[in-house]
């Protein structure tokens, strides 16, 4: 019996994502302030024919909303299931763009646990987005941890924007 493309590569994602270690778990909010590095707002992709150097650029997926996980989880949430639908019917519209999907955490857990969070998370929704047909060689991941946090504030409500994926797009 001969199995779906899209379930053997789900199938070695979550083998994968069961194999990877895990470090301690979270702890207790740093006591130095983090940096405020707002999310800039970039405009959309440029559709013009011609190929810059800033064009082949990655840009904020402006159309691409990120999407977030609960504490300590890399599991896609129902509600970011349907707006990831959405980013794979953008995708497969628009088959000359790349995506880099960046994980992220929040300051909680040590750096090399957020590290390995963050790339989970990143490897979830690029397992999610190949299961909606977006091609494999269209979307490549990073882990950012806790080194880029949308939000500052040390509360359950920053933290929770922290925990997130978010997509960097450029022109093939």
């Amino acid at each position: 019996m001969k199995l779906p493309a899209h379930l053997v590569v789900l199938s070695v994602l979550a083998i994968a994502v069961g194999l990877t270690g895990c470090d301690s778990g979270p702890r207790a909010p740093k006591s130095q302030g983090l940096q405020d590095q707002s999310a800039s707002s970039s405009a959309a992709t440029s559709t013009e024919p011609r190929e810059s150097a800033a064009a082949a650029e990655p840009k904020a997926g402006a159309d691409l909303k990120n999407v977030h996980f609960d504490l300590d989880e890399a599991k896609i949430r129902s509600g970011d299931g349907r707006v990831l639908q959405e980013h794979a019917r953008w995708l497969k519209s628009r088959r000359n763009m790349t995506v880099m999907i960046g994980g992220h955490a929040d300051e909680r857990g040590s750096e090399e646990h957020n590290m390995k969070l963050a790339e989970r998370r990143a490897n979830a929704v690029r397992g999610y987005l190949i299961a909606q047909g977006v091609g494999a060689d269209r979307l490549t991941v990073t882990s950012h941890g806790e080194r880029s946090p949308a939000c500052a504030d040390h509360n359950e409500s920053c933290w929770g924007k922290n925990r997130r994926a978010d997509f960097q797009v450029k022109s093939r």
